[in-house]
């Protein structure tokens, strides 16, 4: 319970600051937008067709781009607004570019069920336009309003659980990186849990609030140009809504503040590292570091890529995950100077059974699955060849595809799935190459489950890597050496029992 505890904490307050912030900052967004395409239609209280047009279509292109995808493609953006494109700050940005639209139009259809004929009414009153916006349209779609806002911050609640994508963290992350990837079921409930307990919390007060001012908000709306404080809710009906409310979004605030000047304050070496090995392997060495007076903020990814866009953009400082042939490979096709400062462990890539057992049992026509990604599909293609499975026309050459296969004589079907979905796989194809991190993490034994491994002469050991620009940085050979001390060695060679060997 107490390590649960300990893993929910900083993810629990990292998903409220994404969520409150993003909810507040989209929210006066959403509403201008929303404001302005009702009033500057052709029969709006400000007419400016060429301006609702714009502002329509802008919109509807916000909206149709997928949330994942937004993330990846406004990086430039998000780096110019907060000076990074990675961590809980970072994720903010596309969540309120993404949510504005999104808020815009949930507006808009609120104040288009305002009465019309009130509006034309307070018109032969008066009022001028601003008037109107703000006696009677906005009065008038308060209930409409914040169940619009309700749905909106239960939404980027949803939209929370990609910032793992960017190392935002948030409980989403914790659900797919611990509890999903790292097959801790204990996990995933209890992170759903907390993420069902947090929007029943959000829509209870926003069905609250809603009902009261549809009781308070009967007067019309002639009569909002003279009702006084109607947002003020009577203390009998919400002291707990209206401070619990108020208190998520100090926390929110508070949660980012502490976040920022943490970063700005210990100024920590940032090393990007996926959860398995890498991660524990780095925790090990923490302490070692500590002494010496060196913070190290470890951001966790779940992929191959976002760890070396992350490096070479500045975003973080080094990052521990990759082999040289993976490496030079990234390279090469994005055009990046990643170096290797050392190497730390060897992680042997292993065939493991599926719906068969043994290496010899593989049917005619089997399905093997193999990582997708180009160098590790080369080194999957390179175990079946070296298992006796295939042969290939360009012998051990790391950048072989499927297209090399040269002899099949079982005439296997290879399917190429993204790594971390591997051990998932296993149910259903009768064999899977999976790296040694999937594999741990899945609770797969390399040394008694697979059948076919790697050997202890293997080229792809682990790398810590860095830009040439800090590769003599103090602090990154201060976690060289940790990294390469009798006290990792003794932790790998001890929590891994051979199936992850030093490699120094």
């Amino acid at each position: 319970m107490k390590e649960l505890l300990q893993l929910l904490w900083e993810p629990t307050l990292q998903t409220i600051a994404m969520v409150a912030v993003s909810a507040l900052i989209s929210g006066v967004g959403g509403t201008v937008l929303g404001v302005l395409l009702v009033v500057t239609e052709q029969s709006g209280v400000l007419p400016a067709p060429w301006l609702n047009r714009f502002l329509n279509t802008l919109t509807n292109i916000g909206r149709s781009i997928p949330f994942i995808i937004l993330m990846v493609a406004i990086i430039p953006f998000t780096r110019w607004v907060v000076g990074t494109s990675i961590g809980t700050t970072a994720a903010m940005v596309p969540l309120v570019v993404g949510a504005i639209p999104y808020v815009g139009r949930l507006v808009e259809g609120a104040l288009r069920e305002v009465n019309r004929g009130a509006i034309e009414a307070i018109l032969t009153m008066g009022a001028t336009p601003w008037q109107v916006i703000r006696k009677a349209y906005l009065p008038e779609a308060v209930p409409a309003l914040i169940r619009a806002f309700t749905v909106v911050t239960i939404t980027l609640v949803s939209y929370s659980a990609m910032a793992g994508t960017v190392g935002g963290g948030g409980l989403g992350d914790l659900a797919i990186r611990y509890g999903y990837q790292g097959f801790r079921l204990d996990i995933m409930v209890v992170t759903v849990i907390v993420l069902i307990m947090m929007i029943q919390g959000i829509q209870f007060s926003g069905d609250i609030l809603a009902r009261h001012f549809e009781r308070t908000g009967k007067a019309g709306a002639i009569g909002a140009l003279q009702r006084q404080r109607w947002w003020k809710i009577p203390p009998r009906y919400l002291p707990v809504v209206r401070w619990g409310t108020l208190g998520i979004l100090l926390v929110g605030i508070l949660a980012t503040v502490l976040h920022v000047h943490s970063a700005v304050l210990h100024k920590p070496l940032r090393v990007g590292v996926n959860p398995i090995p890498h991660g524990e392997i780095l925790q090990a060495v923490m302490p070692i570091l500590e002494r010496e007076g060196i913070h190290v903020q470890i951001i966790y990814f779940s992929d191959y890529i976002q760890p070396n866009l992350a490096l070479a953009s500045g975003d973080i400082d080094a990052n521990l995950f990759q082999h040289v042939p993976f490496m030079d490979r990234f390279n090469r096709d994005h055009g990046t100077n990643i170096i290797a400062v050392a190497k730390i462990h060897i992680e042997p890539l292993g065939l493991y059974p599926g719906r068969i057992k043994t290496l010899s049992a593989l049917p005619d026509g089997a399905i093997i699955a193999i990582p997708n990604d180009p160098v590790n599909l080369g080194r999957g293609l390179l175990l079946l060849q070296s298992a006796g499975l295939i042969k290939l026309r360009t012998g051990t050459n790391t950048n072989t595809t499927l297209e090399d296969v040269s002899q099949n004589p079982k005439h296997l079907k290879i399917s190429e799935l993204e790594a971390a979905q591997l051990p998932r796989s296993l149910r259903d194809v009768d064999a899977a190459v999976i790296n040694t991190n999937y594999a741990l993490a899945a609770k797969l034994n390399p040394l008694k489950d697979a059948i076919f491994l790697e050997n202890s002469a293997s080229p792809y050991a682990n790398v810590l890597s860095t830009v040439p620009g800090k590769a003599t940085d103090p602090r990154i050979l201060a976690l060289v050496k940790a990294l390469q001390s009798p006290i990792a060695r003794q932790f790998i060679q001890q929590k891994y029992q051979g199936a992850v060997l030093p490699a120094f």
